[in-house]
C-alpha cells in the first residue's frame, strides 16, 4: 500500500501501521482502533520519518490503548455452546452438544433455532453457523423492516445488501443503496431500527452535519442521543 501519500511501517511490538499524509492536517495524530488497527495522519509537508520518532515517543501509550481494547472487546465476545441462548429480534438461537454428531447441523422452529454439534470442536465452527442463522434471519427480516421505515418516512432506495461487518452497523452508498450489517438481529428492535433511519437519513443528508442529527432525532422522537449511547455498547461481528 506504499505510495506517495502513505507508507506502511512494520512495527516489531505494534504489528503494521499505517501512515499517510492528508492535506489539511495541522498535527501528528494517532489512532487506534480494535478492527482497523494503528492509524497515524500527518500533514502532507511532514516527512515520513518524522512521523517514525512520533509513534516511537508514542510506542507504551500505543500498545496500552492496544492491550485495553483487546480486554474490553474479549469481555463483550458472545459466549457460545451448550448453555447459551442468542437472542434476535427475531427467535433465539440455542446450542446443543451431542454424543453421535459427526458434524454440525441446525434445527429450526417456530422461534428457536437449536445448533446441535459434537463435543469436540473448534469455536470458529459454532462461530460460523451462528453468522449462517444471522444471515438466515437477516434476509427474512432487515430488508422488509426497511422497506417499512422508508416507506413510512418517505425515504426512497434502491437496494438493501446484508454485510458481515466487524467495524460498522451499516452504510449509504452514493448509489443509495443501503448496506446493513447482519449482527443487527443481535440488537433490540429499536436500536436496529435506528441503525435503518440513520442509513436511510444519509440518503438526504450525506454527512453528520446539523441537519442530519436535527432529521434522525426527529424520526427517532427525540430519542437519538440515547439510542447512539446504547448502540455504542454493542460491537459489530463480536462472536
Amino acid at each position: 500500500m506504499n505510495n506517495f501519500n502513505s507508507r506502511i511501517l512494520s512495527h516489531p511490538r505494534i504489528g503494521d501501521i499505517l501512515i499517510r499524509k492528508r492535506v489539511g492536517s495541522a498535527a501528528i495524530r494517532i489512532s487506534v482502533h480494535p478492527a482497523r488497527g494503528v492509524r497515524v495522519t500527518i500533514p502532507y509537508f511532514t516527512s515520513f520519518s518524522s512521523a517514525v520518532k512520533f509513534i516511537t515517543g508514542k510506542q507504551e501509550w500505543i500498545l496500552s490503548t492496544m492491550e485495553r481494547q483487546r480486554e474490553k472487546s474479549a469481555a463483550r465476545v458472545i459466549p457460545l455452546g451448550e448453555g447459551n441462548i442468542i437472542r434476535t429480534i427475531t427467535s433465539e438461537i440455542g446450542f446443543e452438544v451431542s454424543s453421535t454428531a459427526k458434524r454440525i447441523k441446525a434445527i429450526r422452529e417456530e422461534n428457536r433455532t437449536t445448533i446441535i454439534y459434537p463435543k469436540e470442536i473448534q469455536r470458529k465452527m459454532l462461530a460460523d453457523a451462528v453468522i449462517k442463522e444471522l444471515r438466515r434471519e437477516a434476509a427474512q427480516y432487515l430488508p422488509v423492516r426497511t422497506e417499512e421505515l422508508a416507506r413510512l418516512y418517505g425515504f426512497r432506495y434502491n437496494n438493501v445488501f446484508l454485510k458481515n461487518n466487524r467495524t460498522n452497523w451499516g452504510s449509504c452508498s452514493k448509489l443509495n443503496n443501503i448496506n446493513l450489517n447482519i449482527h443487527l438481529m443481535r440488537l433490540d428492535r429499536d436500536v436496529a431500527d435506528f441503525v435503518i433511519l440513520h442509513e436511510l437519513c444519509h440518503l438526504k443528508h450525506r454527512n453528520h452535519g446539523t441537519g442530519f442529527h436535527r432529521l434522525l432525532d426527529s424520526l427517532c422522537s427525540g430519542c437519538e442521543k440515547e439510542l447512539s449511547r446504547r448502540l455504542k455498547k454493542e460491537i459489530p461481528g463480536a462472536i
